[in-house]
């Protein structure tokens, strides 16, 4: 902004407004740039740390340790179906946790009468420890892996079933009442006001319930794990051993696994909730 000779002031175009489209390309460019370069800044800085001897190597392996016991433990270990096992119980899990998860917030948060019925009780039973759930669900389902699915349906269950909840009751009331106006039964005002207004908060939720079930699942596998398989039995066999190449190889894969599942969620979401458009709310 300037200001002229007679008082008056003018603002002079910003880039993104002279060409936006330019603009928005640039800014992508270094987005992707900065994103790049900050894990291979950590990776040399690890690496460099770890060969010149900043810190025990035996503890602290270098990135380079790491994907050579990675290797290691695809040709040799069969790691592939550790891995295997581990996403199976996290994808089950998931889905069952999601689906029942979705289900209750909705209908409690259209619901008052059902609400105040039954949300005391589940937020009692949100506070237990769901990990010293672990001992009943193996009496009660068997030494398999459905106490370790249940285990992280429950727990996915309420990351998803309380943020839903209060997506559905922060609808606008100014919404309700226009769907009404245009004469919508309950049903319509569901499938056109509410659902759709609720739908970016509830992608929001299903990647952080993506993120709670890995680190469920390979939290119980740390203390279960049928036939001595999972993620979480390598990393925490791997302590008893002092192999600490092989626990951060398990480490790195399941963060991995993270990723790429909250990547696919978020992708659906983008594809399912176009006019949600996170990133726009800061220009910097």
């Amino acid at each position: 902004m300037k200001r002229g000779p007679d008082g008056t002031f003018t603002m002079s175009p910003r880039k993104v407004d002279a060409d936006p489209a330019a603009y928005l390309k640039r800014r992508r460019v270094i987005e992707i740039t900065l994103a790049t370069l900050f894990p291979v800044f950590l990776i040399i800085l690890l690496q460099t740390g770890s060969i010149n001897g900043w810190w025990n190597r035996v503890f602290y392996p270098a990135p380079s340790d790491v994907w050579h016991t990675l290797h290691k433990m695809f040709t040799k270990n069969a790691f592939s179906y550790d891995i295997w096992v581990t996403l199976k119980r996290l994808l089950y899990g998931y889905f069952f946790g999601v689906t029942i998860g979705l289900f209750a917030g909705f209908v409690l948060g259209l619901s008052r009468l059902t609400r105040r019925t039954l949300e005391p009780t589940m937020n009692a039973l949100y506070t237990v420890p769901k990990i010293a759930l672990l001992s009943p669900f193996l009496i009660m389902f068997g030494f398999e892996d459905k106490p370790v699915i249940i285990l992280v349906s429950i727990t996915v269950f309420f990351f998803v079933w309380i943020p839903t909840q209060s997506s559905v009751m922060g609808v606008q009331a100014s919404f309700r009442e226009a769907a009404t106006v245009f004469g919508a039964n309950r049903w319509k005002t569901f499938r056109h006001v509410i659902f759709p207004a609720t739908l970016p908060g509830i992608f929001v939720t299903l990647r952080v319930a993506a993120s709670v079930a890995i680190l469920t699942v390979v939290g119980v596998e740390f203390v279960y794990a049928p036939e001595g398989r999972g993620l979480g039995y390598i990393i925490n066999d791997a302590r008893s051993t002092l192999n600490s190449g092989v626990a951060w190889a398990g480490i790195l894969v399941a963060s991995l696994l993270g990723v790429l599942i909250t990547t696919i969620v978020k992708l659906i979401g983008r594809l399912v909730v176009p006019w949600s458009k996170e990133d726009e709310a800061s220009p910097s």
